[in-house]
């Protein structure tokens, strides 16, 4: 386990497409900003031999209901002695430890950058990615595992 105070050291690796799709014309000038849901998810696939962490991330918007859009990409880091901060259950699942909230903040930022280009021209770029508290989302993607 890591200590509260220990270094990391990290790096971002690549950053790829993995689908991508929006319906722009479902989108009209006249949609009240509440009625578009925004939310996210997570898949983690560490490496602790290679010291590698893929994490797949993705929004997705709602519009009353139905999907408007939604984009994942694909996150690679290479983190120094991975291990120290991934648990490998018993019930299968993964624990990771003190990293997560920093790999988050990357993945939204970038995708709040990508969304921007994305959605140029279009009603979507009245509807950028929100400010988001890392931690939160850290803890809300958790429990709905």
């Amino acid at each position: 386990m890591a200590e509260d105070n220990i270094n990391i050291q990290m790096r971002l690796v690549s950053v790829g497409e993995v689908s991508f799709m929006m319906s722009p014309g479902k989108v009209g000038d006249d949609v009240s900003p509440d009625s578009m849901k925004i939310g996210f998810s997570t898949q983690i696939q560490p490496d602790v031999q290679n010291d590698i962490f893929v994490l797949l991330f993705g929004t997705r918007y709602e519009l009353n209901g139905e999907v408007v859009l939604e984009s994942i990409y694909k996150f690679v880091f290479e983190v120094k002695n991975l291990a120290q901060f991934v648990v490998f259950n018993d019930n299968q699942s993964i624990t990771v430890n003190h990293i997560m909230p920093h790999f988050l903040s990357v993945a939204v930022g970038t995708m709040r950058g990508i969304l921007v280009v994305k959605t140029a021209g279009t009603n979507f770029s009245n509807y950028p990615l929100p400010m988001i508290d890392v931690n939160q989302l850290n803890s809300n993607l958790s429990t709905q595992k």
